[in-house]
């Protein structure tokens, strides 16, 4: 399959590997920040104290003492420059004031020491500086990573369903916190330039005012160049974010232990490497490009830079035949003239360094923004220690992918103490709704309460605390045993032996030479990778044991718990959850295809299309028809013994 931007093929063109590939063409946000990328000179310059305004910010945060020694030694580094300047002048005019003599050269010698001392001045200051900028750009970037993640692990769960979301989350992440750091980095490269631009000027201005001018001209060609190349980079890796997104993505079920079997028992290896290589061509072909536009532009500014300091030499050598400057001031104009220049050059570059990475950063910003606008309320009331039910009443919700309701119009009532089973089809509702009952998603209609509290006001980290879950892709932490089970409860010995006999879990570990303290994850030395049973049992053991000072929590809910166990574990398994019910006066809500399981539930709940079909014991569910009882008999069928019919005897 070719999309309509592939690009001229660079080797024999592989076969259609079969991998959608979407990327390839234009992102749908790409106009969002098409202002941003096609900002004019005169937008640079109006921006440049705002990107100035925070990397100086981000550096106060990260590290004051390293930012202040930066400014300081920069500082002193300028001041030593024009000293280093003025004494040049002063060599200069001992020596060509007349004719040279050893008179001439012995009075320089005090012009020469000081020379020296502010040459070796000015080395001192820029390593001090350096060394603090060195200091300081690792602790920015720290700063960045840290606020990025406690904003991307504080944000409500729905965000991880929109894909623009994912797009910024991935920029930032990718980009984003680096260039934070690039920002201030490069911001203290342009104060030094500028502070070495402001000595040699201020000297020259002294030897005469009209050499100022033209030194400024050779900015303009060096300032067009830097930021061209700039912007053009920057609207690159803007159009191909999400095929980098899919390449790394890629890349990952390529080399992750977690794909590594599939890939081989499937034989995805060519399938995988040819998505690879198309995304890959695609962007080698937008790199290519970019480096002849940049290569481009850059020999154009440098073409009219070297014709702007001829000018400038031109300038210098008029006023020299003229008599108006002396030959000593000539020379010491040279000097500063391409003092300047060095200055000028390290002062554009930087400029558009702080212009490029603050395009960057304002992904950053805008990541910031859009995770903060998701957060929950601020100030809102701790959830209550519990009830004695749940009602959700008018319940609707639904994804960012606008394919209509996942729930609508939901009406129900949980009570403590008793086990609710869902049921239903596969996409029926019973996952959303099991988040709804979790406090991960809000309802964009109607309210779940707790004794007429509506959850959608109580602050969401205390309502969590007291809910246990044991989702269906429960994660496996690369974590000890212990720490897969008491996650970031308060530590209880009881209660960790109450929670792990009733999941069994007791049993599996008992396998492992170093027990609890036993490292789930074989990608470390010593670690262990328990079977898919096993980990069920872990992740069951950590919802029982979840509470806090000793008290278990109110509501349990386990969304397809017992997938990955054998018939044996099962009924274990379920058994536990029922007396873990009466033993603690915990609600369960248990979600499992396997009718045979929910027989001894409570309530028992059947969705369909994401509404209430019917509800009730086994016994009035079955009496009632319908579709339990239509997916209970498809269920018992498989375990009844096919009836063979008679053979007619001849």
């Amino acid at each position: 399959m070719r999309t309509a931007h592939a690009p001229e093929t660079l080797e024999p063109e592989e076969p259609d590997s079969g991998l959608d590939l979407p990327e390839l063409t234009p992102p749908r946000w790409l106009g969002h920040h098409a202002d941003l990328a096609g900002a004019s000179w005169y937008r640079i310059a109006r921006h440049m104290p705002e990107l100035l305004g925070r990397a100086a910010a981000l550096a106060w945060r990260a590290g004051p003492r390293d930012l202040v020694s930066t400014v300081v030694f920069t500082l002193g580094s300028g001041a030593a420059t024009a000293w280093a300047l003025v004494a040049t002048t002063s060599v200069l005019t001992e020596l060509f004031a007349e004719v040279p003599t050893a008179a001439r050269v012995a009075a320089a010698l005090p012009s020469l020491l000081l020379l020296a001392v502010a040459l070796l001045s000015r080395g001192c200051f820029g390593a001090l500086a350096g060394r603090s900028q060195a200091r300081l750009t690792p602790k920015v970037v720290l700063a960045a990573e840290r606020s990025l993640l406690r904003d991307a692990t504080s944000v409500e769960l729905r965000a991880f369903d929109d894909s623009d979301f994912h797009d910024h989350l991935f920029r930032s992440h990718a980009k984003g916190c680096d260039e934070a750091g690039a920002l201030v980095r490069q911001a203290t490269d342009l104060l030094t330039g500028l502070v070495g631009i402001v000595a040699a000027a201020g000297v020259l201005a002294a030897l005469h005012p009209v050499l100022v001018p033209l030194l400024a001209l050779t900015m303009l060609p060096q300032w067009w160049s830097a930021a061209s190349a700039a912007r053009t980079r920057y609207r690159m890796v803007l159009a191909f974010t999400e095929g980098r997104r899919r390449k790394f993505m890629l890349e990952q079920l390529m080399t992750a232990r977690e794909s590594a079997a599939e890939v081989r028992s499937f034989t995805m290896e060519r399938r995988l490497l040819s998505g690879f290589d198309r995304v890959a061509r695609r962007e080698l072909d937008i790199h290519l490009k970019l480096a002849t536009r940049q290569s481009v532009v850059r020999l154009a500014g440098e073409a009219a830079s070297g014709v702007m300091t001829a000018g400038v030499f031109a300038a210098l050598a008029v006023l020299l035949v003229q008599g108006v400057v002396p030959i000593a001031v000539a020379g010491a104009a040279v000097v500063a003239v391409r003092v300047a220049q060095g200055a000028l050059g390290n002062t554009l570059h930087a400029v558009a360094g702080v212009y490029e990475s603050g395009l960057y950063f304002s992904d950053f910003t805008t990541f910031q923004r859009e995770a903060r606008a998701r957060l929950p309320r601020p100030g809102l009331a701790p959830a209550p220690a519990g009830f004695d039910r749940v009602e959700l009443r008018d319940l609707t919700f639904s994804y960012p992918s606008g394919e209509g309701p996942a729930l609508e119009g939901v009406n129900l009532t949980f009570h403590r103490g008793r086990t609710v089973a869902l049921v239903g089809e596969n996409g029926s509702g019973k996952s959303t709704l099991a988040k709804l009952l979790s406090g991960l998603y809000t309802p964009q209609e109607g309210s779940v309460c707790w004794d007429g509290t509506d959850l959608s006001g109580v602050d969401g980290v205390s309502l969590r605390e007291r809910i246990a879950v044991i989702a269906q892709d429960h994660t496996h932490w690369p974590l000890t045993a212990r720490g897969n089970t008491v996650m970031s409860s308060a530590a209880c010995a009881e209660r960790f032996a109450r929670a792990t006999a009733a999941a069994q879990a007791d049993g599996v570990v008992a396998g492992f030479r170093n027990g609890w303290d036993t490292l789930l994850d074989k990608r470390f030395a010593h670690g262990v990778e328990p079977s898919g049973g096993q980990w069920q049992r872990l992740a069951a053991a950590r919802s029982f044991y979840r509470g806090d000072d000793g008290d278990t929590v109110p509501l349990l809910i386990a969304d397809e718990p017992t997938a990955a166990m054998d018939a044996r574990a099962e009924h274990g398994f379920f058994a536990s959850v029922h007396a873990h019910a009466r033993r603690t006066g915990a609600a369960v809500v248990l979600i499992t295809h396997r009718l045979a399981s929910v027989r001894m539930a409570d309530h028992i709940v059947v969705l369909e299309r994401g509404r209430v079909v019917a509800e009730g014991t086994h016994t009035e569910l079955m009496a009632g028809g319908g579709l339990y009882r239509e997916l209970w008999e498809l269920q018992a069928s498989a375990y009844q013994a096919p009836t063979v019919p008679e053979q007619r005897r001849p």
